[in-house]
């Protein structure tokens, strides 16, 4: 595997590189091994958000991934630290840059059991699942796995090429305990309302690998981020 830091920070591919490869069955076959050891080439290169602009009264436009050196420094730490916690402010792009990793591994690493908590399981479907998701249907469809049928159920989002799946679920420590997951993602546990801590042990107990993201706010959360817990 190549990790984000070991890769060019700008992407490569460009309008004539594209129309090339969707030609071309020998390049897709070369850009598809790429991208399965390769996770910032593919995020870079292959992935499209949406983008809503809060100064232009939330006007969406679809635009490639960023080629920015902090979102590469956060995602070379998503695979290289098992327990990573960030704090962060609006407009970072940390919700699209965890949906995007938690894909990249479900697309190419099998038996992968992502879970994704937040306060609730709408918001967990739309935040985490459905970005994902979106992602995945705007990537080109020789790049692989490809979408099925039933690839995509309400908190849901499962690869049959590589029998890994993601699933949220919402806030509580017990909505974790009854789950086996390779990994956990806890998405703005600073609004979880006296929860946090005890989903964070939750987690800890069964998964190795955590991740924790929430914008900055009062109680547990500022607690834990700042190292006050009391024992």
């Amino acid at each position: 595997m190549i990790l984000p830091l070991d890769s060019d920070l700008h992407p490569k591919i460009d309008k004539a590189h594209w129309e090339a490869a969707n030609k071309d069955r020998s390049l897709q076959t070369d850009l598809r091994a790429r991208c399965s050891i390769e996770p910032w080439f593919w995020l870079v290169n292959f992935v499209y958000t949406i983008r809503k602009d809060e100064n232009t009264g939330g006007i969406a436009s679809i635009e490639r991934f960023p080629a920015d050196s902090y979102l590469q420094y956060v995602f070379h730490q998503l695979f290289t630290v098992p327990k990573l916690a960030i704090d962060k402010s609006r407009q970072m792009r940390m919700n699209w840059l965890l949906s995007s990793w938690i894909l990249w591994l479900v697309l190419y690493r099998k038996y992968e059991e992502i879970i994704c908590q937040t306060k609730k399981e709408e918001d967990a479907d739309m935040e985490i699942i459905q970005r994902a998701y979106g992602i995945w249907q705007r990537l080109p469809q020789w790049l692989g796995p490809r979408i099925q049928k039933h690839s995509y159920a309400f908190c849901r989002l499962k690869v049959p090429e590589t029998n890994s799946i993601i699933i949220g679920i919402p806030q509580g420590a017990d909505q974790i305990r009854s789950h086996n997951p390779t990994r956990y993602f806890g998405d703005e546990g600073g609004f979880w309302e006296g929860e946090f801590e005890e989903c964070r042990t939750a987690a800890l107990a069964c998964c190795e690998d955590v991740k924790l993201i929430s914008t900055a706010n009062g109680g547990e959360w500022e607690s834990f981020i700042n190292d006050k817990l009391v024992a």
